[in-house]
Formats: C-alpha cells, structure tokens, sequence
C-alpha cells in the first residue's frame, strides 16, 4: 500500500514538474545547446531603459535614461550605445515613431554626446547609425506645406487636411562637443520626385520609364499604409555600406527598400548626375514593390511593410546580401512575417534594370516564416541578425518576442521580454507594454565588452525560473550519474557528473538547490524527509531521477 501511494504521488510529482520548468511565460523560454554563446540587446518601445542579457536572461547591464527610445538604439564595437530618443516636448509631428535627440552613451550610463534636432518644421524619426568616421546618419522629417507640394506635382486633392506633410531627408552629423553637431552631408527626397499628374508644374513624366525616381502621388491619402494622410513615405530604417559607400533605406509606406549613392556632394545628391554612380541622388535600386514605378501589377508586391533591412556584415553566412524582416501587413496570402534575404546583381558598380523590366531577383530568399510550422506574426518594428555560428536571431518586435533559429530553422532560444514598460513581469504572468524596435546578439568575444564587467546579475523578471539547458535530444552514450543519500548525515551525494547542472526541487516545485557544477562528483547537505526529484544537466544530454527521504 505504502509503495502504491509512492508511485501515485510520484507520478503527480513529475506532471507537477513537467509543468513547472517546461512553461515559463516570460523571460527564457527555449535554450538549447547550439545557441549562440553570448549576450543580446535590447532597448523596448514603451520603456526608458535599454538592456543587456545573457542566454540565461540574466542582467549584465542596463541603461536608465530617463527618455523613451524613438526608435532604434545600438551597442557599437567601442562599448558605447548609441541610441535616439524622444524629448520632453514634441512639434507637430505626434507620432509613435517620432525621435528628435541623438545620444551615445557609455557602459555605465554617462551621456558623452547629446543632439537635438525637433522643430516645428524638422525632426529626426526612427532609426540613426554610426559611419566609421565616426559622423552619425540618421533619418528626418521635413515640414513641407500644400503650396510646395503642389508645385512639385502633388494632386491637391491628396494633401492631408492640415494642409502640410512629412517629407523624407537623410542627414550626416558630424558630432561637436558633447551637445553639437555640423550637417556636413545631406540628401533630400524633394528633389527627386516624379509626377504624372500636372505637366504646368516640376518633374513632370512617367514613373515607368523613370524609375530612379519616385511618384510624388504614391500611396494615395487614405491608402491602408502607415499614417500616409501625412507620413506618406514613412522610411523606418537606414543602413550603410562602406565597401560600395552606399545607403540602404527602408520605405515602408511603399513597401520598398532603396539603395541611393553617399559619395556624392550635397549639391550632386540633390541632382541626378556626380557621384560613384554618376546619377546624383536619384534611387540606384529598388525593390520589393515594382507597381510603385507602374512596371509591374501588384500581385507582384513582394514586401508588406517591411523593417530592420541591412546588409549582411562581412565574414557571416549571406555577407553583403540584404536581410529583410518582411513584417506580411497586408499580404494577400495571410498575416504572418518573414525574414528574407535577396542578393541584388551589380556589374561595374551599377545594379541591372533592363528597358521595362523590374529589378530583380524575382524572388526573395525566405529563409524563415514560409513553412505552416514556422508561422509567427509580428506587424510593427522587428529586425532579423545574422550571427557568427550561421544561426538567425529574430526579433518579433510587437509581441516583445526575440528567438534565434539554427541552420535547420529550429529555435534554440527563445526569450520573451519580461516587462510592462519598465516594470518587471513577474514569472507566469502573460505581458503586454514590451514592444521592441531592435535587437542583436554580441559574442563573447565581441570588442564592445573589452574591460567591461559581465558578472551576470538576476534575471530581469520576478519570480525567475532556473536557466537549463534544453533536453530535447538525448544521447545514449549519455553515462547515467549515480545518486545515494546517506540517511546517517543526511547528505545527498552525486557521481558521474561530469560538470554541468544539478537542480533539486522538491514535491511541490520549490527548488532547494541548483549549482552549475565542474566536478565529476557533488555531495551536498541537509536534506529533511519527503520526496525530491533530481535534474543533472549537460550539454544536451540529460537525467533525472526521484530519491526518496524518509526516516
């Protein structure tokens, strides 16, 4: 009888268990053994801070700033954040995107330069990005009223009711001081308009046989884009290659991304001859929506309200290529996201259009999100990293959701953002308010950590569960550890471990010991009457065992 009610409530205990450490709700919810070792970043939409975390989702550090980001944020090769923010005090550009301050700041939070460009006719929005020569690039809005917009071609009757909208410009900041900075380059979208509608006004043509430029009257007023009665572009993302001295652009509101030239000068940039390319500012590439430019119907959009394009960096898996996270806002095919990768063709520095055609590849590479098994949906902000050992972190920003993918489209790690804005979640609560724009994952080895302190601390959400390594693949070769408890001294004592972790909990759940462990044996002390269930942990291998202390 005795032993039958032993295997009753053991059998409850393991359910109990299962439970237990295999449904987290926030914080670490996958590890496995072929993530990648090292610490990501993150800095989410709703909150002041920005974080640093290791696989286990404990702290390494944290940025307080006092300000909400607006909207990317960056830990560079130098150790310092670079990150935009919003001030106090906005014009008339209300809106979530909306950034108006600069700031880079080092690892224990001293602001060492700060700039502010947020006007009642100019702010900077979104995303900002530091070049090698230390200059910042970074995306702004421009007031630009009806009268102008009509000279330019725009229909009045596609003008917003305030009678003003958001133009496009890309600014190079060369930082001065601690709180200034000089524009030493700049590019404009005003100057590179096309328009079919008024031939008495500016840019008058066809944007199909002009696809270097853009179509000053797309998407219409009241199309389904993002804030387009006013934010018609709505560019949410800025990348630079050195090697080709180029900027990638993000236009969400056509569902494209861009390539222009940065070698020009500003006055070449707002014409359409001079630099590298020899075509001044005018659009080099393009890609994701060929309808934008008439020269294809729009079943074959490609893009729907991507964010977070770049190009791949050198000596990683896909390098040079662009990583698109394909957001799926309105896809006709259903509302889910996809990372992307397409490889445009250049020959002699110039990318291939031929006469009426579109600028390829035809299809984008999915490389996640096509599978039915694979599906995940994020509609806002979100960005995609490819990382040293060939995985893929993801970053599903809206649902404050990053998790990393192997070469076999397997999640290795899975983290869910654990906060209400700044206030931690507490283990088992279901969040909302951790929203998140970016974010990347650093090595090691990566030379922003030189000479900083990585002691993990806690993890960032009350309640926290322990960190184990996954037990989804058993080895057989696996040496079982042996366990015996001395009832004489009451000490528990491990063989065979070969380091890794020993977690003991007891019937009810409660954990009574967890260490990581770099010995082949452990005895460990002070173990009262009842039941208790042993876990030894090692790379993907793994055991457990019930022991029974009765007296």
């Amino acid at each position: 009888m005795k032993a039958t009610k032993y295997f009753l409530v053991l059998l409850l205990f393991i359910s109990v268990q299962y439970n237990t450490f295999s449904q987290p709700t926030v914080g670490v919810i996958t590890l496995e053994d072929d993530s990648y070792k090292g610490y990501t970043f993150f800095s989410p939409f709703s909150g002041t801070k920005a974080y640093m975390v290791d696989n286990c989702g404990r702290l390494i550090n944290s940025w307080d700033r006092g300000t909400k980001p607006g909207l990317a944020a960056y830990f560079l090769e130098d150790g310092t954040m670079l990150r935009t923010y919003k001030p106090g005090t906005i014009g008339p550009f209300t809106s979530a995107s909306n950034s108006g301050g600069i700031e880079i700041v080092d690892w224990d939070n001293n602001t060492l330069w700060q700039y502010e460009l947020n006007t009642n006719t100019q702010l900077t929005h979104h995303d900002a990005i530091k070049l090698p020569n230390g200059n910042i690039l970074t995306l702004s809005w421009e007031l630009t009223y009806d009268d102008e917009l009509i000279s330019l071609g725009r229909d009045p009757n596609q003008i917003a009711p305030q009678n003003f909208m958001w133009s496009e410009k890309i600014l190079e900041l060369k930082p001065i001081g601690n709180s200034d900075a000089e524009i030493v380059w700049e590019w404009h979208i005003n100057d590179h308009y096309i328009q079919n509608f008024d031939s008495t006004k500016i840019g008058f043509g066809k944007v199909e046989d002009h696809p270097e430029l853009f179509d000053i009257n797309y998407p219409e007023l009241n199309s389904g884009n993002s804030n387009s009665t006013r934010d018609w572009n709505h560019f949410n993302a800025i990348d630079y290659n050195e090697h080709l001295d180029q900027i990638l652009i993000s236009v969400r509101n056509s569902d494209e991304v861009w390539i222009i030239d940065h070698s020009t000068t500003i006055s070449e940039a707002a014409s359409h001859e001079g630099g590298n390319a020899g075509k001044g500012g005018d659009i080099l590439y393009r890609w994701g929506n060929p309808s934008a430019y008439k020269r294809a119907p729009i079943v074959d959009q490609k893009l729907f309200g991507q964010h977070g394009v770049h190009w791949v960096k050198d000596d990683l898996d896909n390098e040079g290529k662009i990583l698109i996270f394909n957001n799926g806002n309105g896809n006709p095919e259903g509302s889910y996201s996809q990372i992307q990768i397409i490889d445009p063709e250049i020959i002699d520095g110039e990318y291939i259009i031929e006469s009426s055609q579109v600028f390829g590849p035809s299809e984008a590479l999915t490389v996640y999100g096509q599978a039915i098994s694979e599906r995940f949906y994020s509609p806002y902000m979100s960005n995609a990293q490819q990382l040293p050992n060939g995985n893929i972190l993801i970053n599903a920003g809206s649902p404050g959701r990053i998790f990393e993918i192997n070469t076999g489209n397997e999640i290795v790690w899975d983290y869910i953002i654990p906060l209400f804005g700044d206030i931690p979640a507490t283990q088992g609560q279901n969040v909302n308010g951790n929203a998140n724009f970016r974010a990347y994952k650093f090595g090691t080895d990566f030379s922003g950590f030189e000479g900083k302190d990585l002691s993990p601390g806690a993890p960032i959400e009350l309640n926290p569960e322990d960190c184990l390594i996954s037990t989804s693949t058993f080895q057989s070769e696996f040496s079982k550890p042996t366990i015996s408890y001395n009832s004489t001294n009451k000490t528990l004592q491990l063989k065979n471990i070969a380091g890794g972790q020993v977690l003991i909990v007891n019937s009810i759940g409660r954990k009574v010991f967890h260490s990581y462990v770099d010995t082949p044996q452990i005895t460990i002390p002070s173990f009262a009457t009842g039941i208790y269930f042993v876990y030894v942990i090692h790379n993907k291998n793994a055991f457990s065992s019930p022991i029974f202390v009765i007296e």
